[in-house]
């Protein structure tokens, strides 16, 4: 794509949008950047852009704004409804995504997306740990951190690009092809946004839409959505399951290899430092894409043990008088605190913490988890009188708290030896929190000044 004298929209000031009109700057398009944000920090970046040459609008979108456009590129933020999306839609505008742009222009074609509604991170993660360490040039961004498009000029033809991808940034995609494609599960989450599990599902297996014959996908057997999309994507497939046989997986509490690769057992959960049974599925996942692109056995062992676990996906604190306390703050659904909860052994030994902003869950599909598994139920936040509803025929004794230090110090009153605190919201956090890692950091801060 030559773009050198074209016209481009860029969409959103957020971090993305800025490393997409400073890639577009530098390639010498004429770059107009609309936000329709206005506060100080889109001011100074406003003034910052403009400086380089770029005409930008602020605190609106203005249709004429588009006027002789070449090419829009959205934010992940941006909502396919949006102004600027159904104005270059209609004048036949092609409207793309920062990840479609990157793809365009990278170098290198071995890539590895990652998608899903929970475990991206952390499978992202362990990915790139396991291609560095195999192939030392790799280099890991998208939804995680640093942008693809701003990774660009670290990539080279034999780099490894490890990207994690949200559904939003999958719906502006045309050409965006991996070598290998991961979705982990699909589970209702931002539907707010996709209107439909059906839709949600759709937007996740665009990430296969382009794939060749010899590129591959990776699925999860376990999960509805992921067999169905395995049934009509046109690449090659490897499948990972916990409960059944697959080409990667879970027996007595090994992960064993049973397909072209590799025969036999790779690891013992036990020998890693990963908790639960959805990093269980994440470590699976990675295993299957170093499998595929011939990593030494060896290698793969050594990186799930050195691996470390994530700040905020089940991580453990510390231990007070017998009382283990779990910080799970990025479960921001309930499909996320099922996995948490499944991951300890049968018995009521888990006060739970829950509560926030509800993403349109329906929290009753976990009353029966939570009657077998929890002896107390701490809520807060907007959620806590729907949440208690919910629960409230589970047999669990339930107790409201303000804030989150008065959370954590009733667990510990409740809890005795042998007992997990768990934090495990099942909602998001911006009722009280600027985001799910503050809700975590304070919550372990709370556990901290009960020593």
């Amino acid at each position: 794509m030559d773009i050198k004298g074209k016209k481009v929209v860029v969409v959103g000031l957020g971090r993305t949008g800025c490393d997409v009109a400073e890639f577009l700057l530098n390639k010498g398009a004429d770059v107009f950047i609309t936000e329709e944000r206005k506060d100080e920090e889109i001011y100074e970046k406003a003034e910052y852009f403009k400086s380089k040459g770029a005409k930008v609008e602020t605190g609106k979108h203005t249709e004429e704004f588009l006027e002789g456009s070449n090419l829009i590129v959205v934010s992940p933020g941006v909502h396919p409804s949006s102004l600027p999306v159904r104005w270059g839609k209609k004048r036949g505008i092609p409207v793309i995504s920062e990840i479609e742009l990157a793809y365009i222009f990278s170098p290198s074609g071995k890539i590895i997306g990652i998608t899903g509604t929970n475990g991206k991170t952390t499978t992202s993660s362990l990915t790139f740990s396991l291609f560095k360490n195999a192939f030392e040039d790799a280099v890991l961004c998208g939804n995680i951190g640093n942008t693809y498009i701003g990774e660009l000029g670290r990539i080279k033809p034999e780099t490894w690009v490890v990207i994690e991808i949200s559904s939003f940034q999958l719906e502006f995609i045309k050409s965006f092809s991996p070598f290998i494609g991961i979705i982990l599960n699909i589970t209702p989450d931002h539907l707010d946004r996709h209107n439909s599990m059906e839709n949600y599902a759709f937007i996740k297996a665009k990430i296969f839409e382009n794939s060749e014959k010899d590129s591959w996908a990776i699925l999860n057997r376990d999960d509805f959505w992921c067999r169905k999309i395995g049934e009509i994507i046109r690449c090659k497939k490897i499948f990972f399951s916990i409960p059944g046989k697959a080409d990667v997986y879970l027996e007595d509490n090994k992960i064993m290899s049973e397909n072209e690769f590799y025969k036999g057992e790779v690891i013992s959960v036990d020998e890693t430092e990963l908790f639960g049974y959805g990093n269980i599925e994440n470590m699976m996942a990675s295993i299957c894409a170093g499998l595929i692109c011939g990593i030494d056995i060896g290698i793969i062992r050594d990186t799930l043990k050195n691996f470390k676990p994530l700040p905020h996906r089940l991580e453990k604190v510390c231990e007070i008088k017998g009382i283990t306390f779990i910080n799970d703050s990025k479960a921001t659904n309930i499909y996320s605190v099922k996995r948490a909860l499944e991951s300890f052994p049968e018995g009521k030994k888990i006060i739970l913490i829950m509560g926030g902003r509800n993403k349109g869950m329906d929290f009753s599909e976990l009353s029966e988890l939570i009657g077998r598994k929890v002896k107390f139920l701490i809520l807060l936040g907007e959620s806590k009188r729907e949440l208690k509803e919910a629960f409230s025929k589970c047999g669990v004794e339930i107790e409201f708290a303000e804030n989150m230090e008065e959370a954590v110090r009733k667990g510990y009153e409740k809890g005795k030896k042998g007992d997990t605190v768990l934090l495990s919201p099942g909602c998001s956090s911006f009722d009280m929190f600027k985001n799910y890692q503050e809700r975590g950091d304070v919550f372990k801060e709370a556990v901290k000044n009960l020593l």
